[in-house]
């Protein structure tokens, strides 16, 4: 059955104990997010905030928003750092940040998918999503929420599908536009994602650190990637798609880092955009 909203809640719940496991990956998200600004601070894709360092970034900012499909994950997230009644944290749940997922839930690998399905996936969460979001904010952060955005492709319509890589870069555009829209202009967008695992790249787990940093041109070379996420497709898209070269100032890249989860090692890229100052385009 294709259920994106509960294959989401799912993988909260699965996850909502592992607040241990997710301790290195916490300190690298965190650091990045604490050093990216100030002001208001939005995360998108919050879930359990266990790659949250919450208390530290509730330091670091005026104001913090999480934001993810699955309220009660919030709950619990805040609840277990001690700050659900933190006056300067907000919690929105129960957002779609594509605008499209009920629409995709009816999709199967038999569906057609046609001009207008891709153009809302691109634009509705920019369109749609970032007015009903109380933007914009000095830092907006996807934190792992790239990849099972376009998993939710995967599972609906299938690669074999003949639109399955259209629907993969409509939703990837999807995403980053709604990053560099949620920013106030002079502000930061932060893309996290996880790139391949030990299920694409079985050594991941035993390289040394000093190899990661070239590791994702080799992967994607090999075709060892997660499906739209390879970092050098990414920095094109924000260089080509009109929609977000028009808002970008710049774009710096930050090394590869290895998180384990659930018996697996996941190789982790971010790159922080600086939005153009100015009014918005």
């Amino acid at each position: 059955m294709n259920d994106p909203k509960g294959r989401q809640a799912s993988f909260n719940a699965a996850s909502r104990g592992e607040w241990d496991a997710f301790a290195g990956h916490r300190r690298h998200v965190s650091a990045l997010l604490g050093a990216a600004g100030s002001g208001r601070l939005c995360v998108l894709g919050a879930g359990n905030c266990n790659d949250l360092d919450l208390p530290a970034l509730l330091n670091a900012y005026r104001e913090v928003t999480l934001v993810d499909l699955d309220p009660a994950a919030l709950a619990r997230g805040a609840e277990r750092q001690g700050v659900a009644d933190h006056p300067s944290l907000r919690r929105l749940g129960g957002v779609d940040v594509t605008g499209m997922l009920d629409a995709v839930a009816g999709w199967s690998p038999r569906s057609p998918v046609g001009p207008a399905d891709l153009a809302a996936l691109a634009e509705w969460p920019a369109g749609r999503v970032a007015q009903a979001l109380p933007g914009p904010f000095d830092v907006v952060a996807s934190t792992c929420l790239l990849s099972p955005l376009i998993g939710n492709a995967f599972h609906a319509v299938g690669e074999a599908h003949p639109e399955f890589l259209a629907v993969v870069q409509a939703i990837r555009a999807g995403h980053l536009r709604l990053l560099t829209r949620l920013a106030a202009p002079g502000g930061t967008a932060v893309l996290i994602t996880d790139v391949a695992s030990t299920d694409t790249f079985p050594t991941l787990a035993t390289l040394p650190d000093a190899a990661l940093a070239d590791l994702p041109a080799r992967l994607a070379r090999e075709r060892r990637l997660f499906h739209g996420v390879d970092p050098a497709v990414l920095l094109t898209a924000f260089r080509r798609d009109p929609a977000l070269s028009a808002r970008v100032a710049g774009l710096e890249p930050v090394s590869p880092w290895r998180w384990q989860l659930h018996g697996r090692t996941y190789l982790v890229w971010a790159l922080k955009c600086r939005v153009a100052p100015g009014p918005l385009r």
